[in-house]
């Protein structure tokens, strides 16, 4: 949850959520953290009804990197800070499983 987080954690989260309202008029869009984690590794790519950009990708990178961690999302407990190196295993292991996360 939001209240969770640092402040840190809690600017990552909620770049993450106004990139996804923006694309995709929702505050947490399906598999929000895989694609945003996609253009993270290889750059601009269409997301939504447009394209997540360079500035926005920066942005992320900067955060995730200050934050020291990736956001995913939870049912049970929503916004959730994992340690890159975590989220870097599981985005390849779920990737390698469900290739379909990448579609939104």
């Amino acid at each position: 949850m939001l209240k969770d987080l640092t402040i840190k954690q809690e600017l990552l989260a909620q770049l993450m959520s106004d990139i996804s309202e923006k694309y995709y008029a929702a505050g947490w869009a399906q598999d929000l953290e895989y694609v945003l984690w996609d253009a993270v590794i290889n750059g601009e790519r269409k997301y939504g009804h447009d394209i997540i950009t360079i500035r926005e990708i920066e942005t992320l990178i900067s955060l995730s990197n200050e934050a020291k961690c990736w956001i995913v999302f939870d049912d049970h407990a929503e916004e959730t800070a994992i340690s890159l190196e975590v989220w870097r295993k599981k985005f390849n292991n779920d990737i390698s499983n469900n290739a379909k996360l990448l579609n939104s």
